[in-house]
């Protein structure tokens, strides 16, 4: 199988989950995450042991140019770039760090695409009014969001105004899995609305560079696309709430830029709408993302609810989970492996939504690479076929325009930190040294030849 010359062919990353410490920076998200319970991370490892990209990026980008990629998705870390957050002050050395990142992926005659937002809010914001919860932070994301289009916009024709807008706010407010462990759905669901509006301002902003340059101006979601156990009436119920709750939720304002009346029926109903104003869905709807991008891992099945719901709402309200009997999975994360759901995507895109699309996230961890090691290399052959089986899938999509790997590299994860591995890159803590597994050199082979 051909991989096509206009094909996007790399990897994607987070700044905060690989630029390690940073010299005159603000604290975050996750550093208040971490600060909490360091315990709960595993072997306390946090933020501040990520694999250092700040003083490796131009070894790693040339380990990434040499794979033949051609694309590298990486994150504008906010509470780095602007020394004062409130008042839109760029941090100096930061401006100048991701310069640097820029013009070393443009010497390899590589595409940078930059996200400006990967769950790592500046923690000043979310210590003052809660963060996303509150409307106030509209106008401090348009005054980063226009900072960094004045500094980067001359050489850079992809960006991103989030990357999975919907984890750190599900996880936050909803499942009390992540900072601030909270399960409040009136939050949950203000904050998920101030990042669809926040994707708006960030395409209203982007606007007057795009006339210059013919950039795009995107977002990437977290897709997990929902399947029902059954063809029966309950089931199919069920799965219809499921993708509205989880699916839809974002898909239907960055590319309808209409909120569905049926997702606000269900808000309304269980008693946690979110408060907005006119000019809000007047602003989702005249500036919509022009490409998407889908962050793809595993789907979800579900069946008819058939135990009884109480308590707080939750989108299981509507819902059972069901695992499939014979289901293929990763038994490190429990997650389904289902590659057939990148083709079932492109019919849905072309049926709904009509808008440019890509695979901006695809990959998989495993716990304990190292008894896998032969000959000093980490013989991953499981990431060779799980990653094969998806890029081909991705190329069958005509219309797909690429396909991203997470991760070039070992990175921190939340809570799991160095746990479970997703690198084509082995990181070794302790030296910071890269050591490339078989995955790497099959994605260099397959690249060079353009064919899989």
């Amino acid at each position: 199988m051909k991989i096509r010359d206009n094909f996007f062919i790399g990897t994607s990353s987070s700044s905060w989950q690989i630029e390690g410490n940073h010299k005159n920076s603000n604290p975050s998200w996750a550093d208040l995450f971490y600060q909490k319970d360091p315990s709960l991370w595993y072997e306390k490892t946090g933020v501040q042991d990520a694999c250092d990209f700040i003083h490796h990026y131009k070894e790693d980008i040339e380990w990434m140019a040499k794979a033949g990629m051609n694309v590298f998705r990486f994150t504008i870390q906010w509470p780095y770039f602007l020394k004062d957050v409130k008042k839109g002050i760029v941090n100096e050395q930061a401006k100048d760090f991701y310069n640097h990142v820029i013009d070393t992926i443009l010497s390899y005659g590589m595409e940078p695409f930059i996200s400006l937002e990967h769950w790592d809010l500046p923690a000043l914001f979310l210590e003052e009014f809660d963060g996303w919860c509150n409307r106030k932070i509209l106008d401090y994301y348009r005054i980063y969001a226009r900072k960094v289009f004045e500094c980067f916009s001359d050489r850079v024709h992809y960006f991103f105004a989030f990357t999975e807008p919907n984890i750190p706010i599900d996880n936050g407010y909803m499942d009390k899995k992540w900072y601030p462990f909270v399960h409040d759905p009136k939050k949950c669901y203000q904050a998920h609305f101030h990042k669809m509006v926040a994707t708006s301002i960030a395409k209203q902003e982007y606007l007057p560079f795009q006339k210059q340059t013919g950039g795009k101006l995107g977002a990437m979601i977290h897709y997990t696309p929902v399947y029902p156990r059954s063809d029966s009436k309950e089931d199919l119920e069920a799965w219809y709430y499921a993708d509205l709750l989880q699916v839809r939720i974002y898909l239907d304002p960055y590319v309808k830029g209409k909120i569905s009346d049926e997702f606000m029926n269900v808000l309304k109903e269980n008693d946690c709408m979110f408060s907005y104003k006119p000019e809000d869905m007047e602003l989702i709807d005249q500036y919509r993302i022009d490409l998407l991008g889908l962050d793809y891992y595993f789907p979800i099945r579900v069946k008819q609810k058939e135990t009884e719901f109480k308590g707080i709402f939750h989108p299981e309200k509507y819902y059972d989970l069901y695992i499939k009997p014979d289901r293929r999975f990763n038994s490190h994360r429990g997650w389904e492996i289902y590659p057939q759901a990148i083709l079932d995507a492109e019919k849905r895109i072309q049926e709904e939504y009509q808008i440019p699309w890509f695979i901006s996230e695809n990959g998989i961890g495993i716990s304990n690479e190292d008894r896998y090691r032969e000959n000093g290399q980490i013989q991953d052959t499981y990431r060779i076929e799980f990653l094969k089986e998806h890029l081909e899938c991705a190329l069958q999509c005509k219309s797909c325009m690429g396909y991203l790997i997470w991760s070039y590299i070992d990175n921190v994860s939340a809570l799991n930190a160095f746990k479970n591995r997703y690198g084509l890159l082995e990181l070794n803590t302790k030296t910071q040294e890269r050591i490339p597994k078989k995955s790497y050199d099959f994605f260099k082979e397959i690249n060079h030849k353009r064919e899989i």
